[in-house]
């Protein structure tokens, strides 16, 4: 059964649908990337963040009332790590590719939210991380 799990931040797990706001994303084709900026709700003030997701395969994007709508539920975490996940059990990856280092990832902003099936993540929070 798929399962949201949240994913541990050096800020805590990213709670609220005003936690992640989104400036800007950035797919680098040639790299493979999509990056991801913007400001973190704090427990004080805002924190700019970066988040790049690396080996990107699918990427599926839907406004933050419609998608509630769709899945009739609403997030645990603004950041997940979707475990058993349907979307990528289903999708018809190339032969050549390794399902298995395959991970699907869901990001709830502000506005919209991200399903993203890719290797790996890396994510900077703090005065650096728009840098």
């Amino acid at each position: 059964m798929e399962q949201a799990i949240p994913i541990e931040t050096s800020v805590g797990i990213l709670n609220g649908r005003d936690c992640i706001h989104l400036d800007t994303v950035l797919q680098d084709a040639g790299k493979n990337t999509m990056v991801f900026a913007g400001d973190i709700s704090g427990m004080i003030d805002w924190l700019p963040y970066k988040l790049t997701f690396m080996q990107v395969l699918a990427c599926f994007c839907c406004e933050l009332d419609t998608y509630e709508n769709l899945v009739n539920t609403t997030p645990s975490s603004s950041f997940v790590l979707m475990e058993n996940s349907a979307w990528l059990e289903a999708l018809p990856i190339r032969y050549d590719y390794d399902k298995k280092a395959y991970k699907h990832y869901r990001l709830f902003t502000y506005d919209d939210v991200y399903d993203i099936i890719a290797i790996e993540y890396e994510l900077e929070i703090g005065t650096s991380a728009k840098g």
